[in-house]
């Protein structure tokens, strides 16, 4: 079926719903201080639907989504669709890293059954491939429209319902809880999830959440009055008029207080709730929607009715009538889950062979401590991905996890110079500059030699405090950043007065580090950088961070013109390393 066709298979009514709850939920997501990103338009496709926000997300980057970390090396990632940054968390992990290798497995988290939206992931996927060709990117789709719609596009796109990723260590049956309520409905208190649907059933337990925005906290209090009808409770606690959010733990135990679980919007994404339901026990009436809530459905214990009231409360009545025992709900349940679990392990390990790397040994559901896609913003993602490679890195040199606290470089800017050390026996290290790395470097040369340069005296105090055997030697640097374009033909101005010690024995490795340069008054990197061109052996290598930089850009091209760059990689900044 052509694109176009299947387009046309949506009504009008249920696109124009879409569209609503979509503006609806951008509004609402994070507080405006949250969306903070470093991506820029010029980083994102050209065709976007920021028209289709509210105001408040128009006009910049979405700068958050739902993330998870399926391989630390090499980086795969199970990753939402962000309202409509279709390749999810892919443009701003390329703006970091560059041309690092990843996979992005791309799931949608609410339907994207649209033309205009298929279209525009289309054209997005094709942008952001001519930019990251080292990407690798596939969408798990929610439902059997989403994947006809991307296959005839001619996309890597495959049906596989990601809400199996709801954990069911978190959610299940909880024996000694008392059924209290007929049923709960776990969701905001926004219009498009029709909770007068669900006003004829007696008892109805509610758990919501009011996002940060001004606008989401007056529709709650609004709804509130008309939804907390008599016999209808809200499960969270008030602060100021709005719901405290809940824990999944206190989620589950809301669950557990009710015989039934209600979905009754129109359209949305495959659904949190209908699995964490499940998992808990719970039988599920839905009315029919559009986006995939149904992958885990099973007609014994799940009833999707027509959307009114009588219908809802007659199907809820029916469902416990039936007396279907919470374990087996349960364990009906995760069987379906862990043919899905297995299929996205399946994924994963496609990617990482893809990548040159071996799948890791499968030893059951390994992320079962969380519960689905974690949703922060995508610089909080990145600083805790970073964050995890130092940890293994700081493992592999045999430090503890605290010795690269402060440690400016990320993982993928350490791993070259770590190697080119290590594959040089008895290494003569030379680094210019000090910092809370200099212990690494110690540690990673311990069959070697390393000597650093610093001109500032207190950064040199502290690093003979740390450090063992490596030798700190302190230098008086004379320039200013600002001078460096009237010095880069001066060497005799560039040049330092270095100990014997150092001038002494060529360097293996030299790190042209030393020396503040972002910024005016600092003494920049210029001597640094001709002093580590200077010295560095035959066969050597010279690093040079913020590579990027003009003044760095500059030197490097003058000193070390004739060298190979052999190292490019992007974390902070660009480290690139030169053998002479």
């Amino acid at each position: 079926m052509r694109a176009e066709q299947a387009g046309r298979l949506v009504p009008r009514r249920v696109r124009r719903l879409l569209r609503r709850a979509l503006d609806a939920r951008a509004a609402s997501a994070y507080p405006s201080s949250d969306l903070e990103t470093d991506l820029t338009s010029d980083d994102l496709p050209p065709q976007r639907l920021d028209h289709t926000r509210v105001p408040e997300l128009r006009g910049r980057p979405i700068g958050f989504g739902p993330v998870r970390e399926l391989s630390s090396e090499p980086p795969v990632f199970l990753c939402g669709i962000p309202y409509d940054l279709f390749q999810g968390f892919a443009p701003a992990f390329g703006k970091r890293y560059g041309q690092r290798a990843a996979g992005f497995l791309i799931v949608p988290t609410w339907s994207i059954e649209d033309p205009d939206r298929v279209a525009a992931l289309v054209e997005g996927h094709h942008w952001h491939m001519e930019r990251f060709p080292e990407h690798r990117l596939r969408y798990l789709c929610n439902s059997q429209g989403e994947a006809d719609l991307l296959r005839a596009h001619d996309l890597p796109a495959d049906l596989l319902n990601h809400k199996c990723t709801v954990s069911d260590e978190i959610f299940r049956p909880l024996p000694d809880v008392e059924v209290e309520f007929d049923a709960v409905y776990v969701a905001r208190f926004v219009r498009e999830k029709r909770h007068e649907l669900g006003a004829r059933v007696p008892r109805v337990l509610h758990v919501a959440y009011a996002e940060g925005q001004r606008s989401r906290e007056r529709e709650f209090r609004l709804l509130r009055k008309q939804i907390l009808r008599p016999g209808h409770e809200l499960a969270n606690d008030l602060d100021g008029g709005l719901p405290v959010r809940m824990s999944p733990d206190e989620v589950n135990r809301a669950l557990n207080r009710a015989a039934v679980g209600l979905l009754l919007s129109e359209v949305e994404g495959a659904s949190y709730a209908a699995v964490e339901y499940l998992l808990a026990g719970l039988p599920v009436v839905s009315t029919p929607s559009l986006g995939g809530r149904e992958a885990y459905f099973d007609p014994e214990y799940c009833l999707i009715c027509d959307p009114t009231p009588d219908a809802v409360r007659d199907a809820v009545r029916e469902l416990t009538a039936r007396q279907v025992p919470r374990e087996y709900v349960r364990t009906k349940t995760l069987e379906r889950l862990r043919v899905q679990r297995e299929r996205i392990l399946d994924e994963r390990d496609a990617l990482l062979i893809g990548l040159g790397a071996h799948p890791p040994v499968r030893d059951g559901w390994p992320y079962g401590d969380v519960s689905g896609i974690p949703w922060r913003t995508f610089n909080a993602h990145l600083a805790a991905f970073e964050s995890r490679q130092k940890q293994t890195l700081a493992a592999e040199v045999g430090l503890a996890a605290a010795d690269l606290d402060g440690v400016q470089l990320t993982a993928h800017e350490l791993r070259p110079v770590i190697d080119a050390v290590s594959s040089r026996p008895g290494c003569a290290l030379l680094v210019f500059g000090t910092g809370h790395d200099s212990v690494l470097w110690e540690r990673v040369n311990g069959g070697g030699t390393t000597a650093f340069v610093e001109a500032d005296t207190e950064w040199a105090d502290r690093a003979r405090a740390r450090l063992h055997v490596a030798t700190v030697h302190r230098v008086d640097v004379t320039t200013r950043v600002e001078q460096w374009s009237e010095l880069l033909d001066r060497p005799d101005w560039l040049a330092l007065d270095l100990p014997d010690g150092v001038t002494g024995r060529r360097g293996d490795v030299v790190g042209g580090e030393g020396g503040a340069g972002y910024g005016p008054g600092g003494p920049g990197r210029m001597s640094s950088i001709y002093e580590a061109a200077r010295l560095v052996a035959p066969g050597g290598v010279v690093f040079v961070h913020d590579a990027e930089r003009e003044v760095e850009n500059a030197y490097v091209e003058r000193y070390l013109g004739e060298a190979t760059c052999v190292v490019d990689v992007r974390g902070r900044a660009v480290l690139r390393g030169y053998v002479r």
